[in-house]
């Protein structure tokens, strides 16, 4: 009887110290943010056929709002895995979405309307850290 108290006050114990410092950093852990970006798909000039920016950085938990306009010519961003983020914009009339980053690493987003020739060669990266 002596044995297995010991043994239950060892456990209790052990369980104690392990879970204050996990207790304590999921307390301490910044909270999630909201993260704004002005996207902007380019088919005129110099900048044809490309996002900007091209990178766009989150952390776990972060939402996402993507304001997405066109210049030159309409323009899809759809993010990969994630089907409910899929807007089209044209000149002069923006699309907008928010979205939750529940991922950690990249995530590449890309043109799906067919703008011209560079078509293809639209795309980027959302890239999410571990907070």
């Amino acid at each position: 009887m002596v044995v297995m108290k010991r043994a239950l006050l060892t456990g209790v114990a052990a369980l104690a110290a392990f879970a204050a410092p996990v207790s304590l950093a999921a307390r301490y852990a910044p909270p999630p943010a909201r993260v704004d970006v002005q996207v902007i798909g380019f088919t005129d000039g110099q900048s044809q056929w490309h996002f900007t920016p091209t990178v766009i950085r989150a952390s776990y938990g972060d939402t996402i709002h993507v304001r997405f306009s066109a210049e030159g010519a309409g323009h899809g961003f759809k993010l990969a895995r994630k089907p409910e983020v899929d807007l089209t914009a044209y000149p002069g009339m923006p699309a907008e979405t928010t979205f939750v980053a529940d991922w950690v690493g990249g995530r590449e987003f890309y043109c799906t309307f067919d703008c011209g020739p560079g078509h293809a060669q639209m795309s980027g990266m959302i890239v999410v850290a571990r907070r």
